[in-house]
């Protein structure tokens, strides 16, 4: 199974209710994929959150090991929160190997490169402190949303579209690097220019700080990242690519939000994005939910004037 594509709007009397409405909907997308499963959900004694913990399968990503996708709704307010992680205990609930919320403070790295901080899911949200991982939020502010969820074999991303826009992209990366990494894994959002990965095979086995594991990956306002190849327009078929949108594609390359002296340190180009594309120019008429016909497939934008675009599988 490769690719589920689903599409729709959610009306409910209040945001509470519609981040509960889209919390349901991604739980039961996610598992419908036979890559994912849903391991727990709760909400802990006295708590003010619900968590929801999902294991993609290694032996549907074709990964060596499990990795954890961890999203967490607020009960009055409905806001949603999610990050991703490659370890998990069920029986503490504490999650580790997940990029933390970065610090230039130097701290130890594991022999994988993996920051060895641990969290465990509790009673109430979870913060940027740096002590935490690194996670993305959305935050309903009206009765209603347009959402689009891509789940896959090794990752998932999610879009919202309404009063709040944004979107989430969490799984695996193509690693492009010449040290091995045998659980690429990144993560990146529509507000932060800056994403994540769970860990940087550069760094094992050292102390340094935490922006080790910060990438640029496609996230934010704005495409953040290095375009693998080059960027065309969106509003016009190419008569020499069989009238197809020219598009690049998107690298993970570490940020150099603590300066480019640690480049000797933590490497530069760690991979690029799977299932992402990007072009310019977008046209006026497109709506939310439009797609671009590419390699006989339909891709679609998180939103309509953005020049990112997501594999749906879906055939042309």
């Amino acid at each position: 199974m490769a690719i589920i594509y689903t599409t729709g709007t959610i009306n409910q009397p209040n945001v509470g209710s519609v981040g509960l409405a889209m919390a349901e909907k991604i739980r039961d997308d996610i598992v419908a994929h036979a890559a994912w499963d849903l391991i727990e959900e709760f909400t802990a004694p006295a708590g003010t959150v619900r968590w929801y913990v999902f294991k993609c399968l290694a032996t549907e990503s074709g990964l060596p090991n499990d990795f954890y996708a961890i999203l967490q709704r607020t009960l009055s307010s409905g806001i949603l929160r999610m990050f991703i992680c490659e370890g998990y205990n069920s029986a503490t609930h504490a999650v580790s190997f997940f990029a933390p919320w970065a610090s230039s403070a130097s701290e130890p790295f594991d022999s994988e490169g993996r920051s060895t901080k641990t969290y465990v899911l509790g009673t109430t949200d979870i913060t940027t402190s740096t002590t935490n991982p690194k996670h993305s939020a959305w935050v309903p502010n009206s009765v209603s949303t347009k959402w689009w969820i891509i789940v896959a074999d090794d990752g998932l991303t999610i879009a919202f579209n309404g009063t709040a826009n944004g979107f989430w992209n969490f799984g695996a990366y193509i690693p492009l690097s010449s040290i091995p990494n045998s659980m690429p894994l990144q993560m990146t959002d529509g507000a932060d220019p800056v994403g994540a990965v769970t860990r940087n095979p550069a760094v094992a086995g050292v102390s340094v700080s935490s922006y080790a594991l910060v990438v640029y990956g496609g996230g934010g306002s704005s495409v953040n990242g290095t375009y693998l190849g080059f960027v065309g327009r969106l509003d016009t078929n190419d008569k020499m690519q069989e009238n197809q949108r020219v598009v690049a594609e998107l690298g993970v390359q570490t940020s150099d939000a603590n300066g480019f002296t640690n480049r000797a340190i933590f490497g530069w180009m760690l991979g690029k994005q799977k299932r992402l594309r990007v072009g310019l120019n977008p046209p006026a008429a497109f709506a939310f939910g439009d797609a671009y016909v590419l390699q006989g497939r339909l891709w679609v934008p998180c939103f309509p004037t953005d020049g990112r675009m997501w594999d749906t599988g879906v055939s042309a």
